[in-house]
């Protein structure tokens, strides 16, 4: 009988650590579902998790990704391999002067406006609201509060130094009218150690693997 019970609680305590480590990877922030650690990309040195196969298409969508395809690795200046790959991304809150000049600057830019889908929140996983959200490349991302906007804002380390000048215009910007902007890059790296170098000297934080 005890050592059924010493069994039982061994099973428990590997069931925790298997929950525990399904949760470490977070929500999918293309659908808000529970992510799975067999669906990720490596963006900024991180791995960002997905809840399926499709999800990442649409992440590199969003995130307007301009790849070139493997080149020259930027560490070892080696040919790079397909199988080597990051998403440098960088991304800055832009401030406009009124409601027009965000289809002026879309229109310059080649950048879609787009109402976007009320479903599920990024950062929570709750319904999202219509009345919460933020533009993001031109497409409207919806949140479940007004809180989370703003966690999205750092979680994604995006870069805002509040409203100055109209990036349409060039008059005084508004704080309601606003759109972040994204770019990102696929770099393509020779081997599995030049990605963890690149990351240390691009962005210090990070935990490439």
């Amino acid at each position: 009988m005890r050592k059924m019970a010493m069994a039982t609680a061994s099973l428990l305590v590997v069931l925790g650590v298997f929950a525990y480590a399904a949760n470490d990877v977070g929500k999918c922030p293309v659908s808000g579902n529970p992510a799975k650690e067999s669906s990720f990309l490596v963006v900024n040195g991180q791995k960002v998790y997905f809840c399926c196969d499709n999800c990442p298409k649409a992440y590199e969508k969003k995130l307007n990704v301009v790849d070139k395809g493997p080149g020259t690795c930027p560490i070892s200046k080696k040919p790079a391999t397909a199988e080597n790959r990051m998403l440098h991304k960088t991304s800055e809150m832009v401030y406009f002067c009124c409601e027009d000049c965000p289809k002026a600057y879309a229109k310059k830019n080649n950048i879609e406006l787009k109402e976007g889908t009320v479903g599920k929140c990024p950062m929570s996983g709750k319904d999202a609201s219509p009345d919460s959200f933020l533009v993001v490349n031109g497409e409207k991302i919806y949140f479940c509060c007004d809180n989370c906007p703003k966690a999205y804002v750092k979680k994604e380390g995006i870069k805002d130094e509040g409203p100055k000048k109209c990036v349409a215009s060039g008059e005084p910007a508004s704080a309601e009218h606003r759109m972040v902007v994204t770019k990102t890059e696929a770099v393509y790296f020779c081997c599995g150690n030049c990605p963890k170098a690149y990351a240390d000297k691009n962005f210090p934080k990070s935990d490439a693997k």
